[in-house]
């Protein structure tokens, strides 16, 4: 057998954890595969009971559910076949509960268990440290009622999947120019408070907007608008009072291409704020916290 090794984090009934959870595993097809489901919790719901004998006394925040279960689908009928602590903190050994003791049979029908198992395949293409959000490539969607499968199908994550990646790289190419389009402007715009008043410098938050050829086409000033009525200001103000800065940043910036960080072919947007501090004069590059990462 192989085994899929997923790092995700644990959905809890209605509660949701911020810590990477040790997931189930489901015996499907001669492969033990990780899991973004916990057949077990309907069992708990349904008896008002979770009380695991055999591992009591001992917690973690990697696992707050308290155990990892093995389950197999044969034919179409879901059966748990294992249940181990997921831990061994507390000077406790991993070790496996007696399901004789819990349910009267070694194998057990999870016949409890009406709802969708979920599996993840292919690339892991995103990690969200919050429940099972990360996205994969695909997923596989098994079906249950009372235990007995009903239906399967794969769905595939792909127009999503390539939309994280153009981000990723989007993020990866703002990241490596910042230092550049820094130097640039501080190189070709003249920032002299006494030639040029304080209220007229372009020190300003801009989103730099390039082509798929890698020349720069626009230059807006980002005022981070959310609603409605703050995105209709901030349009009012960029072809108004902020109209002159957004060409002479753009004037400035214009001769850097960016085609030379193989920038994916098609339109792509940058951040890039520059401030000047009136205590030292000088202007500085402010970088957001993901670019410091």
């Amino acid at each position: 057998m192989k085994y899929l090794l997923i790092f995700s984090i644990f959905l809890i009934c209605k509660l949701s954890y911020g810590t990477g959870q040790v997931p189930d595993y489901l015996v499907y097809k001669g492969d033990t595969l990780a899991i973004f489901s916990n057949p077990l919790e309907k069992y708990f719901e349904l008896t008002g009971q979770r009380e695991l004998m055999d591992f009591v006394g001992c917690g973690s925040t990697a696992c707050w559910r308290g155990y990892k279960a093995i389950w197999e689908l044969k034919g179409d009928k879901l059966y748990l076949i294992q249940l181990t602590s997921c831990h061994n903190s507390c000077g406790l050994k991993i070790k496996n509960a007696d399901l004789k003791k819990m349910f009267g049979t070694d194998i057990v029908l999870a016949d409890w268990f009406t709802g969708k198992i979920i599996v993840p395949q292919g690339e892991r293409v995103q990690y969200i440290h919050m429940g099972y959000a990360s996205i994969y490539g695909k997923e596989l969607h098994i079906s249950f009622k009372t235990g007995i499968r009903t239906s399967e199908k794969t769905i595939s994550n792909e127009k999503i999947a390539n939309k994280i990646r153009f981000e990723k790289r989007q993020r990866e190419i703002a990241i490596k120019i910042q230092d550049t389009l820094f130097l640039q402007v501080k190189k070709v715009i003249i920032w002299d408070t006494i030639k040029t008043p304080l209220y007229d410098l372009c020190d300003e938050k801009y989103i730099l907007t390039y082509n798929k050829k890698g020349n720069l086409k626009k230059v807006w000033v980002d005022y981070e608008s959310l609603t409605h009525t703050e995105k209709h200001e901030e349009w009012w103000w960029n072809i108004t009072d902020d109209r002159k800065c957004r060409r002479v940043i753009k004037k400035a910036l214009k001769p850097i291409n960016i085609s030379y960080l193989d920038s994916p072919k098609k339109k792509i947007k940058i951040p890039f704020e520059i401030f000047y501090r009136t205590e030292t004069g000088k202007l500085e590059l402010w970088k957001e916290m993901w670019m410091e990462e």
